[in-house]
């Protein structure tokens, strides 16, 4: 009987695989933990019901802080495009101008040659300030217009200095128009662009503020550069 039992055994470890004798591996489940679990179970679960509380105000606070710097931010930005926009709207209403003006001093001076060299100066600068105004609302288009000013108000001012020399042009009710026209505008360009400046400063100003400036690391706002007139032109051309 021994024999028999210790041969069976024999037959088994040498045919088992054959014969399907080997039993299979228990497989192994690993378990996928939820992250919100593990922090309900170590940061939820093992307080009280006063410190749950506490930590639940705390990230709704947080979270309405969020959303609130990230519209006042939205907002602010939108008012710097809008006080851009302004200038925009006042640089095409003096390059609108000029022409008009130049025709009639023109109509009075005839072929005067210093007229028609300071008629091309003028149109230049005008030129160049129209090709900033080609994509109107852009706090781009606001540095670059600013950067044409010093050679617009030499143009004008050449440009005027000419045209007085005639009284008859000088005493023109047209001329005279114009000119209150121009020198408004001008006026309303200055006013804008310190408008433009306010919102920028108070919009970077918001950014580096405490706390603001944590929960911009959220949002990834960015400075924007105020004006700043080029030497010779911090004042508007004289309008006489």
């Amino acid at each position: 009987m021994n024999e028999k039992v210790q041969m069976n055994r024999i037959i088994k470890k040498l045919y088992a695989k054959e014969l399907g004798l080997i039993e299979a591996a228990p497989v192994v489940r690993i378990r996928r933990i939820n992250p919100l679990t593990l922090i309900r179970q170590q940061l939820w679960s093992r307080h009280s019901a006063a410190v749950r509380v506490a930590m639940f105000a705390l990230f709704m606070a947080m979270i309405s802080a969020a959303i609130y710097y990230y519209n006042a931010f939205t907002i602010n930005v939108y008012k710097v495009k809008m006080e851009a926009a302004q200038i925009d709207v006042q640089l095409q209403r003096r390059n609108d101008l000029i022409p008009n003006l130049i025709a009639v001093v023109k109509e009075y001076m005839g072929y005067e040659k210093n007229v028609f060299l300071h008629t091309a100066d003028v149109r230049s600068a005008v030129k160049s300030i129209e090709d900033t105004l080609k994509k109107p609302g852009t706090v781009a288009g606001v540095a670059a217009a600013g950067a044409k000013e010093l050679e617009m108000a030499s143009a004008l001012s050449k440009f005027q200095a000419v045209a007085e020399a005639y009284p008859a042009l000088k005493a023109s009710d047209a001329y005279q128009a114009l000119m209150k026209e121009l020198s408004d505008t001008e006026t309303r360009i200055a006013e804008m662009r310190i408008n433009y400046n306010k919102a920028v400063t108070f919009y970077n100003s918001r950014l580096n503020m405490f706390p603001a400036n944590l929960f911009n690391l959220l949002f990834s706002f960015r400075p924007i550069e105020a004006f700043e007139s080029e030497q010779g032109a911090k004042s508007s051309p004289r309008m006489k």
